[in-house]
């Protein structure tokens, strides 16, 4: 069985001429936590800051991050064991070598797409970095909403993601008012 996504939109008139989307997504008929989805239209985004990825109990966490382009992300080592952080970034390699309880490593993330982080130590541990050029993202909670406020009324192309393989981009407008939006998406 193919998994597909859905995803529903809500668009609600903000007290300034922002809007405010939210909505939920569904892969294979189930919400989904952990699932990125954002909005890339004319705004560019700025680089984060305090962007981290922590390491405890043998897990990332969190285990799903968005940061714009350009953000630097601090990786420090809050577990009782040594790490090794690593990752493919689209052809780009990085290694933050092993490192100890109590030391942290950074890395800056220059261009748009996904990171599949992993410890060369530990192989149960992974998570993901989506890296975007808009401000307008967000991951889902763990009954698979999302809310993404303060966007400006125009012409997007949404793109959702999710680790199971399910990856959906749609074209949409954002106006005033009140809009709903489903979309199915399937594994590539």
């Amino acid at each position: 069985m193919i998994p597909t996504i859905a995803v529903t939109i809500l668009t609600f008139a903000a007290p300034r001429p922002l809007a405010h989307v939210a909505g939920s997504v569904a892969v294979s008929g189930r919400t989904v936590e952990n699932a990125v989805v954002y909005l890339q239209g004319k705004a560019k985004s700025t680089p984060l800051k305090n962007a981290v990825i922590d390491q405890r109990d043998k897990t990332f966490i969190p285990r799903v991050l968005v940061v714009t382009v350009g953000t630097t992300v601090t990786f420090p080592n809050n577990d009782s064991v040594f790490h090794n952080v690593f990752a493919h970034y689209q052809a780009k390699r990085f290694d933050l070598g092993m490192y100890p309880k109590g030391a942290k490593k950074t890395q800056k993330f220059d261009k748009p797409g996904l990171v599949a982080l992993l410890c060369s130590v530990h192989s149960q541990m992974s998570a993901y970095i989506m890296v975007v050029d808009t401000p307008y993202f967000a991951v889902t909670d763990r009954k698979g909403g999302f809310e993404i406020p303060n966007v400006e009324p125009g012409d997007y192309t949404m793109n959702v993601w999710h680790e199971s393989g399910a990856e959906q981009s749609k074209t949409m407008r954002v106006e005033h008012g009140m809009a709903r939006l489903a979309v199915q998406i399937h594994r590539r």
